[in-house]
């Protein structure tokens, strides 16, 4: 309907004007036509939105069905059950941790249909693993507790008869009542027979608590690890470990705070893989006896983890007996504080097979020796086979570092990571590589160099080092480079990280993996 309406009528819109008697009349005859057509067109709006609603249902029972036909045609339904178990167990595999965790594998997989579920229950392999983590504190552990070990034993009933491995921590930000221990004890000592990997990750009372399974038998017991969760140092420690009967024991983790193994019953000849380390704050001293009298127990080692702090009581030099380690591949010692034993320790051991040595100061955050030059006899009895070496804030004066790294010709991974005391080091010139056959090269096989150098490193040297190296064979696949600051002058690192990214960009395209930053703070 076309809508004529008067100009007289027109002017009066957005006036406060009043309408003449002729106008009102044409108003309300004008104001009953379009109240009519109101209606006329609601009534069309409620057939269409009924029309609407109409489709919208057909649609929706019509996208179902093609759903459920499209599914008929899945791939996944023709797969053959032994790949769906083998995508399963990838599945189950790649998670960091097995937790009852509704949005994690296996307990996600078990949600998309009836048939997943049934054959993830089914599969006794998916349900091998299994983390706990208790709360920091709770008002009533033992209700706490029962619900955990309820959970356990559902997840672990589907695991059938296989050997399990199970991971329990508590953060100890408050002590653990006594009666839920003795439940999570029984609990664990009635698994022993079927553990395979265990971790305790406890304080030092809590862990005294829960040691009762290590008299029974472990039959299948292959990695025990216990660590005191504790991060403040503590008078407490656990008793003494004897583990009876593990016949098949090759891993085993200690940290705590006070380590005497002197009164340890553990079958040291059947390891190998040992660490022996302290995981409370680095301010503090660890404190350990001489960790050569283990080590001259274990000849099967191929990986060992040390840490070295105050040994109790202080060995005597004249009596130090070398230990070898014939399989030895792989060592690492964190130094907690620096004493005769350092010295001594690295004098008497031996590893005509090691492949890696990682070497790192926690004693202080910014370091706190001048030189720190014990392990290096070690590493240079271990040139012949070293490949890996890892030197993490400690300073060895450039006369030494070059001898050291002179001896290492098989070595393909370096990384020197010096304390404040000596960023101003000589090793970005000292391994370029010399272009001439009659040049002589340290290291001249690296393939991955890592370095923390002061700000003011000559950007030449390093674009030098980098070309040369790229230029070798086997050429350099990777390159870091840390650069520090310790005085009050203008930060300049950015300024150098640009110009050094501009320099490498030919050899970054070649396939170098560059990695260019300004070390923390703390060095």
């Amino acid at each position: 309907m076309d809508l004529k309406i008067p100009t007289s009528i027109v002017r009066l819109f957005q006036t406060n004007c009043v309408p003449s008697p002729m106008d009102t009349q044409r108003i309300t005859h004008l104001l009953a036509e379009q109240k009519l057509e109101l209606s006329f067109i609601e009534q069309e709006l409620d057939r269409a939105r009924a029309e609407v609603s109409r489709l919208e249902a057909k649609h929706s029972v019509t996208m179902e069905m093609v759903q459920k036909l499209e599914s008929l045609r899945s791939p996944v339904r023709r797969m053959p059950m032994e790949i769906m178990t083998k995508v399963f167990e990838q599945c189950v595999q790649d998670e960091e941790s097995q937790e009852p965790d509704p949005l994690r594998a296996p307990l996600l997989l078990c949600q998309v249909c009836s048939a997943w579920r049934d054959l993830m229950f089914s599969l006794p392999c998916l349900w091998r693993t299994l983390k706990v983590g208790f709360p920091p504190a709770t008002p009533n552990w033992e209700n706490v507790m029962q619900s955990r070990i309820m959970s356990m034993h559902v997840w672990i009933s589907r695991a059938k008869a296989l050997p399990i491995s199970l991971f329990l921590q508590h953060p100890s930000n408050s002590p653990i009542t006594w009666g839920a221990l003795m439940s999570l004890d029984k609990e664990i000592l009635t698994l022993g027979c079927r553990i395979e990997e265990l971790s305790l990750r406890f304080s030092p009372l809590a862990l005294s608590s829960l040691l009762t399974f290590t008299q029974s038998p472990l039959p299948h017991l292959r990695h025990l690890e216990l660590h005191n969760s504790n991060p403040l140092p503590s008078n407490d420690n656990p008793p003494p470990l004897f583990l009876h009967d593990a016949p098949n024991l090759r891993s085993l983790s200690i940290a705590w705070g006070s380590l005497d193994t002197t009164q340890f019953c553990v079958p040291w000849s059947q390891l190998t893989q040992l660490s022996l380390q302290y995981d409370a704050s680095p301010y503090w001293s660890f404190v350990h006896n001489d960790h050569l009298n283990v080590l001259r127990e274990c000849p099967n080692l191929s990986c060992c983890s040390i840490g070295i702090g105050m040994s109790i009581p202080e060995t005597d030099t004249d009596r130090v007996v070398p230990v070898t380690l014939p399989n030895l591949q792989s060592m690492k010692v964190r130094l907690f504080c620096q004493t005769l034993y350092t010295q001594q320790f690295f004098d008497a051991l031996h590893a005509p097979k090691l492949h890696t040595f990682e070497f790192q100061n926690v004693s202080l955050a910014m370091g706190s020796f001048a030189s720190q030059t014990e392990p290096l006899p070690f590493i240079s009895r271990s040139a012949e086979t070293l490949e890996n070496l890892s030197l993490d804030t400690i300073n060895i004066s450039d006369v030494n570092m070059v001898a050291c790294l002179s001896q290492l010709h098989r070595l393909k991974h370096l990384r020197f990571l010096p304390g404040p005391l000596q960023l101003n080091h000589n090793l970005v010139d000292d391994l370029i590589l010399s272009g001439t056959p009659q040049g002589y090269s340290i290291c001249p096989g690296l393939e991955s160099l890592s370095l923390k150098c002061s700000k003011r490193v000559s950007t030449d040297r390093v674009t030098e080092l980098v070309a040369s190296r790229c230029s070798a064979s086997p050429k350099l696949a990777q390159f870091c480079l840390q650069l520090a600051a310790f005085d009050y002058g203008q930060d300049s690192r950015d300024k150098t990280i640009v110009e050094l990214r501009q320099r490498l960009n030919q050899y970054v395209e070649g396939g170098l993996q560059l990695h260019l930053m300004k070390a923390k703070p703390t060095g």
